[in-house]
């Protein structure tokens, strides 16, 4: 099984995307993206192209750009005064140049009046700041990604929201939350054996934003090996970024696994681990749970996990999923301690499937890391059948950027510890979860039951209670086990009950020696 991870970058860069291998490169006496007018006649540009051979890209940067460091490229920046749709009135976009890990050029086009136009690149766009071209060089034909700005209204200040840069990746930002964990359009050969493919985004239009839009819309063009796809983007900033989006996707060749609304985030250790790696801070992560909504069924919450040398992959069945979604539950500083990564501020993301997401499951993959640097965290939707070149699978959901996905009054799972008990071999789980608001009114000495079970694996479960949580106000589960020696994997659950009634969300976990 081959997997990959996804660079992180600093701080001060807005986002990073490790670069897929080709693009679709077009005719120079006909450019078939002058025929984009709409989302429709973009569907029926890809399935032409669904049936023609990828051919990658043949425009290599001057030397100078493409050996560009971290260093040299922060310096070029995108003159605001220059930003395409400015005056401060409307959304507006401002562009990325060029070099260090994002070396490909992308086709940007104005879709204004329903006629495409190229809008073209021009370094009197760019401040560079103290970086000294080389007389010679040859600049790029194209930008590299491009980020949105909200209108000067919205927040009496420059708010930019939305990043598209490098393959198909896109983050976005909430007015009280910043940058995280990042979205893409597909996720190709994840899991299977195969190379993971990462196909790319090689042309956006856009449409003329106007005073008073609420919605920010874009249309792309998804190009890669093995695929071919077009893309609707509507998005909207606030407390909560929301974005509606759909995809129209056609096979050029089988893949091994397909995801559907794939995110990328890093899980490098958290209260769960053990043992955790020697650094100051107490927990490193954008996301800490898998959440998983489905109708007639469990809310689930899979807390994530890093177990050095070995891969985690989960499968989830999920027959009339609702929605699914990485979190950043731990909102609390001291439970991180990082002024400059802020890890307690990286957002959440909820997944809202609109149409195309019948049959399939939630794929959740888990690579090992030492380290922050990496996104080391995929989840994706997996649909049962495969498209091909011929029948295209259609979808839309809807994709927020929020604070938290609440789910609804089940007590939720708001930490997962584990240990040994003292003065034994047995291993201790402590679940804490919130109140809820499921079992109504009940005497003040009054205590829900508790499901602990054993789906795989050998283990006794030999010891289960709930209590109070005076400090939370919540509930504090709490099981022994006793594991055998030769047990080195175990799936378990565990869910508070008032009766019969579950009053919590499932909490699932995977354990491994």
């Amino acid at each position: 099984m081959i997997l990959s991870t996804f660079f992180r970058q600093a701080p001060l860069v807005v986002i990073s995307g490790l670069v897929a291998a080709g693009s679709v490169s077009f005719a120079a006496d006909v450019d078939p993206a002058l025929s984009v007018k709409d989302y429709a006649s973009l569907q029926s540009l890809v399935a032409k192209m669904a049936h023609q051979p990828y051919v990658a890209a043949q425009k290599p940067l001057d030397p100078f750009f493409d050996k560009l460091k971290y260093d040299g490229a922060r310096q070029i920046r995108f003159r605001e005064d220059m930003a395409q749709y400015g005056g401060g009135k409307t959304f507006h976009l401002e562009f990325f140049h060029p070099g260090w890990t994002a070396k490909k050029t992308v086709g940007m086009y104005d879709l204004t009046g329903g006629q495409a136009a190229p809008i073209a690149y021009d370094q009197k766009l760019f401040d560079w700041g103290q970086l000294k071209v080389p007389e010679g060089t040859k600049y790029p034909d194209g930008f590299a990604g491009f980020r949105v700005v909200a209108p000067d209204s919205f927040l009496n200040r420059k708010f930019e929201f939305l990043v598209f840069m490098g393959a198909s990746y896109f983050r976005a930002v909430t007015t009280e939350l910043g940058y995280g964990l990042s979205a893409r359009a597909l996720a190709i050969n994840t899991i299977g054996g195969d190379p993971e493919e990462f196909p790319d985004f090689t042309h956006f239009w856009f449409e003329k934003p106007q005073a008073g839009d609420r919605f920010f819309k874009v249309l792309a063009l998804l190009n890669g090996p093995s695929v071919v796809g077009a893309y609707s983007f509507e998005a909207m900033p606030g407390k909560t970024t929301e974005m509606f989006v759909k995809g129209t996707v056609h096979l050029r060749k089988p893949v091994k696994s397909l995801g559907i609304s794939p995110f990328s985030s890093m899980f490098w250790f958290g209260e769960n681990s053990y043992p955790k790696p020697y650094d100051f801070r107490p927990e490193v992560h954008d996301s800490d749970g898998l959440q998983i909504e489905v109708e007639k069924g469990p809310s689930i919450w899979r807390p994530l996990d890093n177990t050095p040398g070995q891969l985690r992959l989960s499968l989830f069945d999920v027959p009339k999923i609702k929605g699914f979604g990485l979190s950043e539950r731990d909102r609390d500083f001291q439970h991180f301690e990082d002024l400059e990564a802020n890890y307690h501020r990286r957002p959440a993301v909820w997944v809202e499937p609109l149409t195309g997401f019948d049959a399939g499951n939630i794929t959740l993959v888990e690579i090992p890391t030492g380290e922050e640097t990496w996104d080391n965290i995929v989840t994706f939707f997996q649909p049962a059948k495969m498209p091909t070149a011929d029948e295209p699978i259609n979808f839309s959901y809807r994709l927020q950027w929020l604070d938290e996905h609440e789910p609804g009054k089940l007590a939720k799972v708001t930490s997962t510890r584990r240990g040994f008990v003292m003065d034994s071999i047995n291993h201790l789980n402590v679940v804490d979860y919130t109140k809820g608001d499921v079992q109504g009114e009940k005497p003040a000495d009054w205590a829900p039951g508790k499901d602990v079970k054993i789906a795989s694996g050998k283990a006794k479960v030999i010891d289960q209670r709930v209590m109070k949580n005076s400090e939370t106000g919540g509930w504090r589960a709490f099981f022994k086990l006793d594991i055998p020696a030769e047990t080195n994997l175990i799936e378990m659950s565990c869910e508070l009950k008032d009766k019969d009634t579950v009053i919590s969300e499932h909490w699932m976990y995977q354990w491994r020696r």
